[in-house]
């Protein structure tokens, strides 16, 4: 199972006095609490992709490395103020020249003269309004650390390098008592020294503690690798895959204790013969959230951010973050969940939201009409993608053909009265014909429209919604009801669930089924048949069930339902307000905020091509793996 409430992994983050700052795949987002602004070029950010963050916090600033180049961004007047580019930079992929890549990340860190150090694959940098300067080190630079004397702490895949306020650099390694060669983190030891997290020159991971010429190494517990540091006032944090730990020393009260014994690091090497000081390792309550990548502090907070699910914050003794920076753009606005996916890594998922959306397997991409709302996404028999969308509140649905990321207008338009279109299904039917629910806006009301077919060879349109006129079969229209909100097909009979019950259409027999007959609810939110011919529907009171004959409704299956969906297995997936209910003929089972979701209410679920089941809460899309 796979939670997913952010479209992209967060890459980094970094904090100037009370503002949070995120960087994950394009633009910048800044956090004032709970509010978020998302930085852009319109904002003055230079180019898209962010590699690189640092705090200057004596100045209120927050340097901001891109593709683009390097600009500086100050936090109270909010404004970005750009540095000269140069050939360097061009060189280094940090220049906006396209022809050269720009790396994955970078580390930075401000200096004391008011400018910053950029470390790259290609070394270290520093950067200014006079220009661009390269150093003496041409190693790869992994992590940088600007301490509080002014010095500049680097890490770089060989080692451990420091560089004076007076300029002159010195080499930090064996001899000096540091074991790490290839460095991943620098921080704020909690004694004021320094504590640097890598691996020696066996790859085994070490940790760091010094500060000058005296060092002392100390092995990583085993488990899950160590990821990352961050100065936490009085103590240091840092993050694994599955703990987040304090370090202080021996008898300080600046780590509390965790829900398991402190553990005690001695050193492995050391620069001075004789006694050496000793870490204590405190395991905190706080467990980090799945994909955990990289941690910051923000006060007397802990920041975690996260592969799928936005940034953590907690606090030093609560297991569960007390609140979390998500922007859940996917959702915003989403009021249904259509899903169809080429291949295992490559999905199209259209939420009835401004944009549709590409999973790749490691993040979401905005794609499709970028003015459009986004409708749904449906497949025919022979794999052809189409997609509904409409511009602005008083267009047409239009229909278009997808092919890679080309969208190709059929110049098939539906309307309905009011404004703001919308689809509750699209969903081909075995003879070929496009089933689409419509409904519409009347002021603050949403109200149902019966359903269009269409039929993509000719491009023609046909509306049917039943009137009560006996008239309409005459007129061609077809029994639908107007509130018809989904639909299901089995050999010839055409399945309808609606707010006025159930509905078999079967050439010209037309039976309905409603609180007067057999059914306990009538209205009916989904519906669903199997390759039998067994039918579930769902409604407020549960989900009944339809064996060719009469209607039933297990006391299993109590309970309200926002949507079903079934699977090739026969399982049957349902949405509640309690979680995903998966019910397989005699037990049911439910995955919640226990087992793994973001949140209880689920409002809509659906089966991709590959069998796999995607749910829509809220604020967050969960992709199940039966």
């Amino acid at each position: 199972m796979r939670v997913f409430t952010e479209t992209a992994p967060v890459r980094q983050v970094a904090t100037v006095g009370g503002v949070v700052f995120v960087a994950k795949a394009h633009g910048l987002e800044r956090w004032t609490g709970d509010d978020v602004l998302v930085l852009t070029g319109t904002h003055g950010l230079i180019g898209d992709r962010v590699l690189g963050l640092a705090a200057d916090d004596r100045r209120g600033w927050l340097w901001v490395v891109t593709d683009g180049g390097v600009g500086v961004y100050e936090v109270a007047g909010g404004g970005f103020v750009e540095l000269p580019s140069s050939t360097i930079a061009a060189s280094l992929g940090l220049g906006g020249d396209r022809s050269v890549a720009p790396p994955a990340a970078v580390a930075v860190a401000a200096a004391s003269d008011g400018g910053v150090w950029i470390g790259h694959a290609r070394g270290l940098h520093h950067v200014s309004n006079s220009g661009w300067t390269a150093t003496e080190i041409v190693d790869p630079v992994t992590a940088l650390y600007l301490d509080p004397a002014g010095g500049l702490w680097i890490g770089t895949s060989r080692g451990l390098r420091y560089r004076r306020p007076d300029g002159s650099l010195v080499s930090i390694g064996r001899a000096q008592g540091c074991d790490v060669v290839a460095v991943r983190a620098i921080a704020a030891a909690p004694d004021g020294g320094v504590l640097v997290l890598g691996a020696d020159d066996g790859g085994t991971p070490r940790l760091a503690g010094g500060s000058g010429a005296t060092w002392w190494t100390y092995k990583v517990p085993a488990g899950a690798p160590w990821t990352g540091l961050a100065a936490l006032g009085p103590r240091t944090v840092a993050l694994t895959d599955d703990a987040i730990y304090a370090i202080a020393r021996p008898g300080s009260s600046a780590a509390p204790r965790g829900p398991s014994p402190s553990v005690t690091l001695t050193p492995v090497s050391n620069a001075i013969p004789g006694p050496a000081p000793s870490l204590r390792l405190d395991r905190l309550e706080a467990r980090p959230p799945a994909g955990a990548t990289t941690i910051a502090a923000a006060g007397d907070k802990i920041l975690v951010g996260t592969r799928e699910l936005g940034v953590a914050r907690y606090t030093l003794d609560t297991a569960q973050p007390e609140g979390w920076l998500r922007r859940a753009e996917m959702l915003d606005a989403a009021n249904t969940l259509a899903v169809h996916c080429p291949a295992p890594d490559d999905c199209w998922l259209a939420t009835g939201a401004p944009r549709a959306w590409r999973w790749r397997g490691d993040g979401f991409e905005p794609a499709g009409p970028p003015d459009g709302v986004v409708l749904a996404v449906t497949r025919d028999a022979g794999g052809v993608l189409y997609g509904l969308h409409r511009e602005g509140a008083h267009g047409g649905i239009q229909i278009a053909r997808i092919d890679g990321e080309t969208w190709t207008p059929l110049g098939v338009e539906l309307h309905t009265p009011g404004t703001a279109p919308e689809v509750s299904f699209a969903r081909f039917a075995p003879d070929g014909l496009l089933w689409v629910g419509l409904r519409y806006h009347d002021g603050d009301e949403v109200q149902p429209w019966g359903v269009a077919l269409v039929d993509i060879s000719l491009g023609a349109v046909a509306y049917h919604h039943a009137s009560g006129d006996r008239r309409d079969r005459a007129r061609g229209i077809l029994p639908v009801p107007v509130g018809v909100l989904d639909v299901g097909f089995f050999e010839d009979a055409v399945w309808m669930a609606s707010h006025q019950g159930a509905v078999r259409m079967r050439g010209e027999e037309v039976k309905v089924w409603n609180e007067g007959s057999q059914l306990e609810s009538e209205l009916l939110d989904a519906i669903a048949v199997s390759g039998g011919g067994l039918v579930f529907v769902a409604s407020p009171d549960g989900v009944g069930t339809y064996d060719g004959e009469r209607w039933s409704f297990p006391a299993t299956l109590r309970g309200a339902v926002n949507d079903l969906a079934l699977g090739a297995d026969g399982r049957l997936w349902m949405a509640t307000d309690k979680g995903i209910a998966i019910y397989d003929g005699g037990a049911l089972k439910r995955i919640d905020v226990r087992r793994g979701l973001v949140e209880n209410e689920v409002l809509d679920v659906t089966l991709d091509d590959l069998g796999r089941v995607w749910a829509r809460g809220p604020t967050s899309l969960t992709l199940v793996t039966p």
